[in-house]
């Protein structure tokens, strides 16, 4: 029998659950897996917590709205196994109403507009003042710059949108380019790269053509400047749903430790035995040591950098992780590796955080730059803007008119920005750093991430041995297609678990290829079409003769502990021995309900 490895997952995001479901897919694995969360449910940034309003309950997504069959195939591919499909209920949402709402002009003209005939002067509502900004001039620009997007994915996909505006290609011409930027490209490119940052600069004009083309034999275009998004779908019990499921569906094959409530504190590599000590904090903030043979993080590189960064932990500091991973960003330190944003989020009932220039709440959600009027974007800032989710069109439920979810790409100043009023929070407002979801986004980083990365399947030189490995959203893009595929890709590179997803779909094994060469690039084309072919998917009846195989269940073997001063240390056994099972531990979280 292989020798038992001992693994630590930290972060029980979305990532770090599909790690997890990823490893219990082998029944051979040989791991015994320990998960590690700082929050008394699993989730992350695909938590979705349970709030009351109107006498019905209602789970409000704060990270993750929508996902898509086109855009996240190795999602779609995983809800469609039986064990998910049981678990993990799925709504179409085929009608994405955007609106955006600016300070009004020099001249008290109000300026706001929809990609729905409701919220558009030209040609449906010529007489109506609060939609003066979308006329004839901006539709044909919208038209012309949809329609180039068409054909950009051959000679212009790496343009980025900065270069294309600055320069446009020959006999594309906007009647009026600078208004059509600032009112309407960037509150998108905003909504996309987390509120309140279009960063035109680094989007390339490949990102947007998956949202702005039409594809044959899909739902599309998901995103329009002339009409509603369409083939987008959502978690019918939020996203959280899916991320449970996981949990779920990986305990069913092979027990792990769930240790919810525990906040990793350090992380730090033994250079003579090549173990990984992991120190944490429990829900009593009573210290705790554990030693694991690989650890994983799933977590964003801010928060990696906090755990790397440590006296134990000084020679792969100094020689590694300050290069890769870098220091957060600071005062002191603008320029920090990675490039990530802060944010936060409000679940909340006070209508008076839309414009008071557009209230009919016709709309899925509202980027509101009402009120943070300025010069740097036509007449507003954007990064002093905010995206509203109206809950009641966003679930399709008139029960829930009058409850809202606001995200910032910023920490607010209550004293200065406009925010929800407190007596109306349902929850406690909730701080998050992200990146962004296009996939261009921090080119540099993701693309030397490997460097970083402990030894597995594919060599690189200046490798070093610290059994420490890096997977989330942050690793491929912002999404749940990133955070599943960066957890599969990890699995195979350093585990050598084989793409566990039993569907032959060419989409699905593209978006996964697409982001194991981001990961780990290779050496030439003919390495990497080696590795296709090496590792190509299995059919669903190879899987199901494999899941035949498992005669028992794995049960996971309790982390040892000695005392709260000195380092625990995980034994190997050699033979098979009886291991307690441990029980996950979940804390319902208790919301008010507030009267209407």
């Amino acid at each position: 029998m292989a020798t038992q490895q001992n693994v630590c997952i930290i972060g029980g995001g979305a990532s770090g659950v599909a790690l997890l479901w990823a490893l219990s897919q082998n029944p051979n694995n040989n791991c015994n897996i320990t998960l590690i969360h700082n929050q008394p449910y699993l989730g992350g940034h695909s938590y979705s917590p349970a709030v009351q309003w109107n006498g019905k309950t209602f789970n409000v997504d704060i990270g993750v709205q929508f996902i898509s069959p086109f855009l996240y195939p190795n999602v779609n591919d995983m809800l469609k196994l039986s064990q998910f499909k049981s678990r993990v209920l799925v709504d179409d949402y085929d009608s994405l109403k955007i609106a955006c709402a600016f300070p009004r002009d020099t001249n008290n003209k109000m300026l706001n507009w929809g990609n729905f005939p409701n919220y558009q002067l030209y040609p449906t509502n010529p007489q109506d003042p609060r939609f003066q900004l979308y006329d004839a001039d901006m539709m044909a620009d919208a038209k012309t710059f949809q329609d180039f997007l068409e054909i950009s994915i051959t000679e212009w996909a790496t343009v980025t949108l900065t270069d294309f505006f600055k320069n446009p290609p020959l006999g594309i011409v906007f009647k009026n380019k600078d208004k059509f930027v600032n009112y309407f490209l960037k509150p998108y490119l905003s909504i996309m790269n987390g509120y309140g940052n279009a960063l035109m600069g680094e989007t390339i004009l490949a990102d947007l053509f998956p949202l702005f083309a039409y594809i044959p034999f899909e739902k599309t275009p998901q995103g329009s400047f002339t009409k509603p998004g369409t083939g987008w779908q959502r978690f019918h019990h939020g996203a959280q749903s899916w991320v449970q499921a996981m949990a779920d569906v990986a305990q069913s094959y092979q027990k792990s430790n769930i240790l919810l409530n525990y906040t990793a504190t350090q992380v730090y590599t033994n250079q003579q035995t090549g173990k990984v000590s992991v120190a944490c904090l429990d829900e009593n903030n009573d210290p705790h040591v554990y030693v694991f043979d690989k650890v994983v993080l799933t977590t964003d590189m801010w928060t990696n950098s906090q755990l790397l960064n440590n006296s134990n932990n000084t020679y792969y500091w100094n020689n590694l992780y300050q290069q890769y991973i870098g220091y957060p960003a600071s005062p002191t330190n603008p320029n920090p590796v990675w490039d990530l944003m802060y944010g936060k989020c409000y679940i909340h009932t006070d209508s008076s955080v839309l414009s008071p220039d557009l209230r009919l709440q016709q709309e899925t959600l509202q980027f509101t730059a009402y009120y943070a009027p300025g010069s740097a974007d036509g007449n507003y800032d954007l990064e002093k803007t905010f995206t509203t989710y109206m809950q009641k069109n966003l679930l399709n439920d008139p029960k829930a008119d009058g409850l809202y979810l606001t995200m910032y790409g910023y920490v607010p100043d209550p004293k200065v920005d406009k925010i929800p009023a407190q007596n109306t929070w349902l929850t406690d407002p909730i701080v998050w750093t992200h990146g962004k979801w296009t996939p261009a986004f921090m080119g540099g980083a993701k693309g030397n991430l490997h460097k970083a990365q402990g030894l597995g399947s594919i060599s690189y030189a200046g490798q070093m041995n610290t059994n420490v490995y890096f997977a989330g959203n942050n690793a491929t893009a912002d999404s749940e297609e990133g955070a599943l595929d960066a957890a599969m890709i990890i699995a195979e590179y350093a585990f050598g678990i084989p793409y566990p997803l039993p569907s032959l779909n060419p989409l699905a094994w593209f978006m996964y290829e697409t982001y194991h060469n981001v990961m780990f690039p290779k050496l030439n084309a003919s390495s990497s079409i080696a590795r296709m072919l090496m590792t190509r998917p299995k059919s669903i009846s190879a899987m199901a003769v494999t899941k035949k195989k498992v005669v028992a269940k794995k049960k996971a073997k309790p982390v040892t502990k000695k005392s709260k001063t000195v380092e625990k240390v995980v034994k190997k056994k050699s033979k098979p021995v009886k291991k307690k099972v441990a029980k996950i531990v979940k804390k319902k979280s208790v919301v008010k309900k507030r009267k209407k």
